[in-house]
């Protein structure tokens, strides 16, 4: 079976945390969702060709509190359909179970717990055998439900080998946004180890401000009540090296960075959306290439509000650059 990845970043895109997600009270927990009843009937038809509807419909039991539900479901679907799964296929059920299963870990009896986890572990291993280690998807499930288990289950350098692998592949991803939680286990496995610098790195890599965040995301963008919506994590990517600038995650939307040929002038192409945004995008700059000429010249390619609001912090940089719109604005 072909897997296009890049249809599965839709698939999950709020899943609960994995192994602390408790039901909530009320009549309202298990409302009725018309969404996850759709979802049913369309993975009840066949084995799925395309894994986005395996993974649209674990989400939408993750995001329900509905894990038990849903472990049972997908535990029959493999069973009803085995003899016709391919061994991928097949992979891509365990792995959507076992995520479920590690969801509802935390309802099982603490005398059932641990064979509990134990059996979920693997199922993990089995996907990544059906799978021969090489679906991204599968690899980031073995690396986030194994970076969250207790220690005395000794699955912590699994889980690095797990989450590293997912960083060197990320070019697999559904999405680079799939990296958010993979940045952020590997900052917690390093945090709890002591080594503060690599936790540090890997939480700031997560776009997350601590290691205190209750839900798992696999989408780029965020909300922060103080900033606003930002479309990725933060990052600075280098289009053309030393020359061309892309920073991404700081804000609304992005800012661009060009030097001049003779490598004496900056070039700023937007102005971003506040004043502080742009100084936070500006600042980030300065820090990963500090030998960059001044900013001289911004272009203001039209009067959006998120490519005009930043222009007071640049014009009150010492360089004091000039700024170019067309003549209409």
């Amino acid at each position: 079976m072909k897997i296009d990845m890049r249809k599965i970043a839709v698939a999950a895109v709020v899943c609960g945390s994995m192994m602390a997600a408790t039901a909530e009270a009320g009549d309202t927990f298990f409302a009725y969702r018309p969404e996850l009843a759709y979802l049913h009937e369309v993975n009840r038809a066949g084995p799925a060709r395309d894994p986005q509807i395996i993974f649209l419909l674990m989400a939408q039991y993750a995001n329900a509190n509905r894990s038990k539900e849903g472990i049972e479901f997908f535990s029959a679907l493999i069973t009803q359909f085995d003899a016709q799964l391919s061994p991928v296929q097949k992979s891509l059920y365990l792995s959507a179970t076992a995520l479920l299963r590690a969801q509802h870990a935390r309802e099982v009896s603490f005398i059932k717990r641990i064979s509990w986890v134990n059996e979920t572990v693997k199922m993990i291993d089995d996907a990544k055998q059906l799978s021969r280690d090489d679906v991204f998807v599968v690899r980031w499930i073995s690396g986030v439900v194994r970076a969250q288990l207790p220690g005395f289950f000794n699955q912590q350098e699994m889980a690095l080998k797990e989450l590293q692998w997912c960083v060197d592949n990320i070019r697999q991803a559904p999405h680079v946004g799939w990296l958010r939680e993979v940045y952020y286990q590997l900052g917690t496995i390093y945090n709890a180890d002591g080594d503060r610098t690599r936790a540090e790195n890997y939480l700031h890599l997560s776009g997350y401000k601590d290691f205190n965040k209750p839900i798992t995301l696999v989408v780029p963008y965020a909300e922060e009540p103080s900033t606003g919506h930002t479309f990725s994590s933060k990052r600075i990517k280098e289009i053309l090296p030393g020359k061309v600038y892309a920073l991404s995650g700081f804000e609304f939307t992005e800012y661009y960075f060009v030097v001049s040929d003779n490598g004496r002038e900056l070039i700023g192409i937007d102005a971003g959306t506040r004043p502080d945004s742009a100084q936070s995008a500006y600042e980030a700059l300065r820090a990963y290439a500090p030998t960059l000429p001044p900013l001289t010249t911004v272009f203001i390619t039209h009067a959006h509000w998120d490519h005009v609001g930043g222009h007071r912090y640049f014009r009150s940089l010492p360089s004091k650059p000039k700024f170019y719109a067309r003549v209409n604005y």
